[in-house]
């Protein structure tokens, strides 16, 4: 008797194995310029990826001189830039492996894409492609801020506008819903990577040190300080990084009104493109803006300070999204899990029309 059992039991997990590998996947997929994240409907896990790929394959005789050492490091393609693809066949090889990794069917995945709001339908049409020569069957693209949203927990359905900032490596966007639509819009090219590059050229002008991206993401979050006058003007750094005239590992001191001055200029262009949006919108809508606040997701979010310095240029209290780094592909995953059986949502989707802001 027990016998039978174990052999039905082995049968159902055959079973299930096999319908499992006969059912069609989805993905949904945020194709960033710093990051790709995927989520897969068949394991419910996401996969977070640098969105470049490696053209220098390390040799096995060790690079002596350790400035060179970490530029062969270095030396990688980015087949992305600010939040596009500039680099068709790149993008196609980094997205098949990473759609490889997330198949487990016998059949192609259908994909649910972000991109930019901002972005024109050429430039979607290479998403479309890329993802397409990389293994997926069918690909529908909505609007990363509609994702980004959705991941961020609003109600896009309220008839009270809402707006939402997110700042990622490449792209800053601006987008107001109100009543499910996105009324308003903005997308500006001048985000995280533009702090970075900042913070970056000004420590290797100054005391001809290349630092490492990790230590420049920590460097950025001394905006937190910015609204003291007393704290930012004091404060040393102790950080290390290649001296690029030696080409070794080197400790140098920083100081903190030095990376304050090199972030600065940046953070203005931004906050004032932030202050000019809110500025362009019907006095109703701003109304309602003031009273729901700023939602702010992506990389940008998780700098210490950046959502007090943002409310304090524009007067309105900003929310950080509880996952703000994974916004945009939760929101994706909500949306795609939304989708599955409804077949004409994928054919019917079109992009919105949208009133752009320049």
């Amino acid at each position: 008797m027990g016998h039978h059992i174990n052999n039905g039991a082995a049968m159902n997990v055959m079973l299930t194995e096999l319908l499992h590998f006969m059912s069609r996947p989805n993905i949904a997929v945020d194709l960033g310029t710093a990051n790709t994240r995927i989520y897969s409907s068949l394991n419910g896990e996401t996969t977070d990826n640098p969105s470049s790929i490696n053209l220098v394959v390390r040799k096995t005789t060790p690079v002596s001189n350790e400035y060179f050492q970490y530029i062969n490091n270095k030396i990688s393609t980015k087949p992305l830039r600010r939040g596009v693809i500039v680099d068709l066949k790149n993008a196609t090889i980094l997205l098949k492996k990473l759609v490889n990794k997330n198949r487990k069917s016998l059949l192609s995945p259908m994909a649910l894409a972000t991109a930019p709001i901002g972005t024109t339908e050429k430039e979607r049409d290479l998403l479309r492609k890329a993802l397409m020569n990389a293994g997926t069957s069918h690909v529908a693209i909505i609007p990363e801020s509609r994702a980004a949203a959705i991941g961020a927990g609003l109600d896009l359905a309220l008839p009270q506008a809402q707006m939402l900032l997110d700042i990622g490596d490449g792209v800053t966007e601006m987008a107001v819903f109100r009543g499910g639509r996105i009324l308003y819009h903005a997308t500006v090219h001048l985000a995280c990577s533009d702090l970075h590059r900042s913070v970056r050229s000004t420590i290797l002008a100054r005391h001809r040190v290349q630092l490492e991206n990790a230590s420049i993401e920590k460097l950025t979050h001394v905006i937190s300080s910015m609204q003291n006058e007393q704290e930012s003007n004091v404060g040393i750094f102790d950080v290390s990084g290649i001296d690029a005239v030696q080409g070794k590992r080197v400790h140098c001191c920083l100081n903190r009104k030095d990376v304050i001055n090199a972030l600065e200029p940046v953070l203005m262009k931004i906050t004032v493109i932030i202050v000019n949006f809110l500025k362009k919108l019907p006095d109703k809508i701003y109304s309602e803006i003031l009273e729901s606040g700023i939602t702010l997701t992506g990389g940008g979010a998780c700098i210490a300070g950046m959502d007090s310095l943002i409310a304090r240029r524009t007067n309105i209290k900003v929310r950080v999204a509880l996952d703000p780094l994974h916004a945009v592909i939760n929101g994706a995953r909500l949306s795609l899990n939304y989708w599955i059986g409804k077949e004409d949502g994928w054919e019917n989707f079109t992009w919105p029309k949208l009133t752009a802001f320049r």
